[in-house]
């Protein structure tokens, strides 16, 4: 288990949907990437509505293209470079204003990695929350996923960086993790 938090719950993948409707905002945190993928992977087939899946670290994408995952047709798939990012984010806010979706954050850590400058922990919180208002607005939902660890003193960070995690009561929080060959998520 993650966390010795007494009232976090273990629910099963299907049920993931309905916590992550609860807020606009929502953190998945995982210890593995390739935990992180299944599980994306597995909460996007029960997903109806369009989703728009920022894929920073490349994961998805590359097992999508090699057909390793079926890419839904509800998927709109954006793998951003530096160059390109505010193009992007400017085409994603357009798409979420007009039309509930779920926009995926494929990773945080990636996102931090897009970008440099010694402020990038402000501008990436920035960004996420312009995604959360937009989002809000048309009952949109914005995860973002994260490999990461969690400090006894510090909470949950980054890894390997060490950066914290944007962390609120309004954002649904789950950690996964795999046990033998099962997801196991916690509400935290």
């Amino acid at each position: 288990m993650l966390d010795k938090n007494p009232d976090q719950r273990t629910i099963q993948v299907n049920e993931a949907g309905k916590y992550l409707e609860q807020n606009t905002l929502s953190s998945i945190l995982c210890k593995e990437p390739f935990v992180k993928a299944a599980f994306l992977s597995e909460l996007i087939k029960q997903i109806e509505t369009p989703i728009v899946y920022i894929d920073f670290d490349l994961l998805y994408t590359g097992y999508c293209k090699a057909g390793i995952i079926e890419k839904k047709e509800n998927i709109s798939l954006f793998s951003p470079i530096k160059d390109d990012w505010n193009q992007i984010l400017e085409k994603v806010l357009l798409m979420i204003s007009n039309k509930k979706s779920v926009v995926i954050i494929d990773s945080l850590n990636g996102l931090y990695n897009l970008l440099d400058g010694k402020d990038v922990g402000r501008l990436v919180n920035t960004y996420i929350m312009l995604l959360a208002f937009v989002a809000r607005e048309s009952n949109s939902t914005v995860l973002f996923a994260s490999v990461g660890r969690k400090k006894k003193q510090e909470g949950w960070v980054l890894s390997p960086t060490g950066r914290h995690i944007l962390d609120s009561n309004l954002i649904t929080k789950l950690s996964v993790e795999r046990h033998n060959s099962e997801l196991q998520l916690n509400v935290l």
